[in-house]
């Protein structure tokens, strides 16, 4: 069979075979999606023993499309390379190749975004198994962050693949970003600032805290600020680099609460009746089984003009906040009623005396 027609015809300054053989290679992208996905199933089948759906479905899900596109696009450049464009008057064969190759590295960014999301998902799904809740937080900014870079990175290219210098345009890049720095410090100090929290891990979210005079609890961290509701379901939004400068205090990572009274006497109060106070209060809380009896103290502290005064201290065992409130109660009642039982002279918030008058009057 004489084929020497496929070099000798020639249609649109183009040989036939060569147009036959540019056909069929287009004709294949057609099955790229088909290719793409039995591709990433076998692939993602290999990697992961016991077959991941999760993963699976978010590979079908978000590389499928991107990897056909990719194929498609190498596909055309092969094409370009097989087909003998003319290159006078106009060089039609040059700018086809550029084109060609900026569009070969636009689908491939396109696919490496799609590639973060699926590697975003598993890392969320991860950070779900940890006891912290500040790595859920972390994965998209840092997700976010790689793709900014990831575009930033193709359009130098693509620009270098049209003649244009990727040094210069980066080094323009870099004399803008410095100034956009400078004039953003305080952004940028917040977003360092929120580097340490994820890195230093000083509190998660739920965890109360207090910074600054303001005590709550820690419902979200961002990248610029940290929003902290308090008691009184206010929230306050705190700009991260205040943590970097700042005292935190984390009230949840307590292992007990403190409970913590003086009861104060006048100097009617005898010594027989102060011992047997101070003693009645020791029995009553080493009889509890909510205080950590090995830590609890009453003691006499205070002896002057003012009056007599016992400290009393102890600490629960469990930190919950509703169940210190309770025990508090009860101690607080149980002082009470030991110093009405034993008729014990309590000290008034204030009290004036003025000369000459035999009856003293108190004020609150």
């Amino acid at each position: 069979m004489n084929l020497s027609f496929l070099v000798e015809e020639i249609l649109w300054g183009i040989a036939i075979g060569q147009l036959i053989l540019a056909g069929v290679i287009l004709l294949l992208g057609v099955l790229a999606q088909t290719v793409s996905r039995r591709l990433l199933s076998w692939t993602i089948g290999r990697w992961t023993r016991d077959r991941d759906t999760i993963l699976l479905d978010d590979v079908n899900r978000l590389l499928v499309k991107p990897l056909s596109f990719l194929i498609n696009v190498a596909l055309w450049n092969v094409v370009i390379g097989i087909l003998s464009l003319p290159q006078e008057p106009l060089n039609i064969h040059l700018w086809a190749s550029r084109i060609g190759m900026a569009a070969m590295t636009i689908v491939i960014g396109y696919c490496a975004i799609h590639v973060i999301d699926v590697f975003a998902g598993v890392a969320a799904r991860v950070t779900e198994k940890t006891e912290t809740k500040l790595d859920d937080q972390l994965v998209n900014p840092i997700s976010n962050i790689v793709k900014i870079l990831t575009i930033l990175f193709l359009i130098a290219t693509v620009l270098g693949q049209f003649g244009y210098s990727a040094a210069g345009l980066i080094a323009s890049l870099s004399i803008g970003g410095l100034a956009v720095a400078f004039a953003a410090k305080d952004t940028l100090a917040n977003v360092f600032g929120s580097i340490v929290i994820f890195s230093e891990r000083p509190f998660q979210i739920g965890d109360v805290v207090e910074i600054n005079g303001i005590t709550g609890a820690v419902e979200e961290v961002g990248i610029r600020s940290t929003r902290i509701r308090q008691f009184d379901r206010t929230i306050s939004i705190i700009p991260n680099q205040i943590f970097t400068t700042s005292e935190i205090c984390n009230l949840s990572m307590r292992n007990s609460r403190r409970v913590r009274f003086e009861v104060t006497l006048t100097h009617e109060a005898t010594v027989a009746q102060l011992d047997q106070f101070m003693t009645s209060i020791k029995d009553s809380l080493e009889e509890r089984d909510d205080l950590r009896t090995d830590e609890s103290m009453v003691r006499l502290t205070r002896l002057d003009t003012s009056g007599i005064s016992v400290l009393v201290q102890a600490f629960t065992i469990s930190s919950d906040f509703e169940e210190f409130m309770v025990s508090q109660e009860e101690i607080l009642m149980t002082a009470r009623k030991l110093v009405e039982e034993q008729a014990l002279p309590i000290m008034p918030t204030k009290e004036i005396r003025l000369s000459g008058q035999t009856k003293s009057s108190t004020t609150d």
